[in-house]
């Protein structure tokens, strides 16, 4: 597709702010599972979050924020960000919070402009202008990322980069615009603090382009709470620290406990205040991890894209365990029918039968124990889509017997999609492409359990915390 095609046909684009938090919990789930790279999920919003590396991005900005006066005064940057009601700028704009800057570097013939940045919370927000006779986005093709540029933070070392969004690169009348928005995940940063951000490509034009970006940090309201939530039979709790109040977004800061077997769960939050508006989620990082006594303890640092209302005299927070297990693995070597059981939860499948010819593996297939009140046809079927086969002799597992996804991922085996067969909507036929020559009986089954267990979310009591 044509890249002015795309941007003009992006402006058209309706935004279903909660259909999108909804597919990145999703994300972050399988992503938690398969655990291949620091990069977190892939979203169908024409875009994608960055987990580690700073070096994927979010189309024109859709869930970012750093707008200027100047960016504000450019048509296109500022259509998009009237139509997407961006928060974080949007409130730092209004407030006059942004600090304009006018740094510059010069690299083979290419000029880099910061103009702006913001540091509220643990979110630091850049623009920026490039300009030069040779940039041109119709000479980007396989020379550079869609983005348009690429750049790295401090040293370059994948282990320093934070998570954080990056805009395309957008054409003005003046050059080149775009924004950035990255996340610490340092329990502390100092409130005066120095960024080292370097370009290393314009639309393909590779050069070095180095800054130290200023920012200072918006002054902090910081709250302490003991609020707790302990669900006591199963060993789970959410226990309230602090919450910060920035001028654009809001921290809380929590620890959680799950049970050792739950040690991949994940105990997920929604925050309301007292007069029902709900806090926009962003993300949380897992500060520290620790465990005692078959306890594993967790302390989170959680970012909302958005303020408390200044008139809210409590929040509502309402813990929402998922819990999770890896795969099951299951050796297809033995007679038809058989079970493959969940390790942790009361589901199953029954193998049916099992065809071969040839290179076609044909796997019939029925899921039991399943509540279908609280799953719905489209998570069965997504379950079952990611229903795998995989030479058994290229399953690696851990020192502690465990499937380890990082070594086994690469030689699973996935079906085009599960068919729904007769007999109701838990009766499936799923068909897999193996290696010509191969016995079937040297397969096996992976089986993602965990999925299916999403689902069936347990909801702890929620907490309340008092703001005065």
């Amino acid at each position: 597709m044509n890249k002015e095609h795309f941007r003009k046909e992006l402006s058209k684009v309706e935004f279903p702010k909660e259909d999108v938090f909804d597919v990145i919990s999703k994300g972050i789930a399988q992503g938690r599972k398969e655990k291949i790279t620091k990069q977190k999920v892939k979203l169908k919003r024409i875009g994608m979050l960055l987990s580690g590396a700073a070096s994927t991005f979010l189309a024109s900005g859709l869930i970012f924020a750093p707008i200027t006066n100047v960016l504000a005064s450019v048509p296109v940057i500022g259509s998009i960000y009237e139509k997407f009601s961006l928060q974080i700028g949007h409130e730092l704009l209004e407030s006059n919070l942004v600090t304009q800057l006018n740094q510059q570097a010069t690299s083979n013939g290419v000029h880099i402009t910061i103009t702006s940045a913001y540091y509220d919370g643990n979110v630091i927000g850049i623009t920026f202008k490039a300009e030069g006779k040779k940039i041109s986005l119709d000479s980007i093709g396989d020379k550079g990322p869609e983005t348009g540029y690429a750049f790295h933070l401090f040293d370059g070392d994948e282990q320093k980069q934070w998570s954080g969004s990056m805009t395309v690169l957008e054409e003005t009348t003046d050059g080149y615009v775009g924004a950035m928005e990255f996340y610490s995940s340092d329990a502390d940063l100092p409130t005066n603090f120095t960024l080292p951000l370097t370009f290393t490509s314009i639309t393909g034009i590779k050069g070095v382009w180095k800054f130290d970006v200023p920012v200072e940090q918006i002054p902090l309201e910081t709250i302490q709470s003991q609020a707790e939530s302990i669900l006591k039979e199963e060993d789970y709790s959410l226990k309230m620290e602090s919450v910060v109040k920035g001028k654009a977004t809001t921290l809380l800061k929590y620890k959680t406990t799950s049970p050792l077997v739950g040690k991949d769960d994940s105990i997920e939050i929604t925050v309301f205040d007292n007069e029902g508006n709900r806090l926009s989620k962003n993300h949380a990082d897992v500060l520290s991890t620790g465990s005692y006594n078959g306890i594993i303890e967790k302390d989170i640092r959680e970012l909302f894209s958005s303020k408390i209302n200044g008139n809210a005299k409590f929040l509502i927070i309402q813990p929402i365990i998922n819990r999770y297990e890896k795969d099951t693995v299951k050796s297809m070597g033995q007679r038809t029918p058989f079970m493959v059981e969940s390790s942790r939860f009361n589901y199953k499948i029954m193998v049916e039968k099992i065809e071969q010819n040839g290179e076609q593996l044909i796997l019939d297939y029925s899921v039991l124990n399943v509540n279908t009140d609280t799953i719905k046809k489209d998570n069965l079927q997504n379950f079952a889509d990611f229903i795998m086969v995989i030479k058994s002799e290229n399953i690696h597992r851990d020192k502690n017997g465990e499937l380890d996804m990082n070594k086994t991922i690469n030689y699973t085996i996935r079906s085009n999609r599960a068919e729904v067969k007769e007999g109701g909507d838990l009766h499936f036929q799923s068909t897999f492409e193996i290696e010509d020559g191969v016995d079937y009986q040297d397969y096996s089954l992976m089986v993602p359990f965990g999925t299916l267990s999403l689902k069936e979310d347990i909801k702890m009591e929620p907490i309340k915390v008092y703001l005065k």
